[in-house]
């Protein structure tokens, strides 16, 4: 059998047990035979069996348990974030109580690890903003920000989101220059960075969108995510000026098979808020 033929028995055999997982041949939670059994079923070799079963971990329809199987993964019950609440709500402010919705904080693995120790919840470290949220805030690679984040962990499912923010740093205090090295003074105190900018650039609104990425770095870790297989849904809300400038951008990161985002006004629709995580 060449590489070419071995490749396409592998497949087939992904293609077999995807059916057989999807069909609830093998349930939630159940142990598929061992690679030998499989093998011999399939009359093919064990590296063959290990191949389509790492294609099937990789989609998140198995997980392997090494030392005792491997197993169909159960499908958590999602709740909700509702997008669009009627009061957008500073979700990292000092003053915000996440238990009023279930929520507490976190300390997650990586947090042991960060050697600044300032980025604890809520703490608003002043730094440069780069990347795709210098693109989300419509600004300069290298323009001062504040940065907040925070881990919170359901108290009831114990699932685990992460919440962070950029504010730039222009906009509720003043940035100076001393020996080369920006500074922030007369700062806005965090609890009042929303209050001060629906004064200042008011009346405010909101843009909010959804998608999704695999996740990275200690990411999988911190959120108690399936390490393979489990998509990032991430949640990002825009705040805009009276005049459409990008004020404030609020993003939350949890795992895609523990959450979904829907309107909040389709929510009502249907009645009932039990499986509600909170509002965005």
């Amino acid at each position: 059998m060449t590489d070419d033929k071995t490749a396409a028995r592998w497949r087939v055999i992904a293609d077999l047990l995807r059916t057989d997982v999807l069909q609830d041949h093998y349930k939630p939670g159940q142990a598929l035979p061992g690679e030998a059994f499989l093998a011999n079923e399939y009359a093919t070799s064990r590296p063959t069996i290990r191949k389509a079963i790492a294609q099937l971990v990789g989609e998140g329809l198995l997980t392997v348990a090494h030392g005792r199987g491997t197993f169909v993964r159960p499908t958590p019950d999602r709740r909700l974030i509702l997008l669009g609440a009627a009061e957008r709500e500073d979700l990292l402010s000092p003053a915000y109580d996440p238990s009023r919705q279930g929520w507490e904080h976190v300390t997650v693995p990586s947090d042991a690890e960060r050697a600044d120790s300032r980025l604890g919840p809520n703490m608003p470290i002043f730094m440069s903003i780069e990347g795709s949220t210098a693109d989300t805030l419509n600004v300069r690679r290298g323009r001062m920000g504040l940065y907040r984040n925070a881990h919170w962990q359901h108290s009831k499912t114990h699932a685990r989101i992460h919440l962070s923010s950029y504010v730039l740093a222009d906009q509720v205090g003043t940035v100076t220059t001393d020996d080369g090295q920006p500074r922030l003074e007369d700062e806005v105190a965090p609890e009042e960075y929303y209050a001060h900018l629906e004064r200042m650039h008011g009346p405010l609104r909101w843009i909010t969108s959804v998608h999704a990425q695999m996740p990275y770095g200690d990411t999988w870790e911190d959120l108690n995510m399936e390490p393979i297989g489990t998509p990032l849904l991430i949640v990002r809300r825009v705040m805009l000026s009276s005049d459409g400038r990008p004020l404030e951008v609020t993003e939350i990161e949890a795992p895609g098979d523990r959450f979904e985002a829907i309107p909040a006004s389709e929510a009502e629709q249907a009645g009932g808020d039990s499986q509600i995580t909170f509002r965005v």
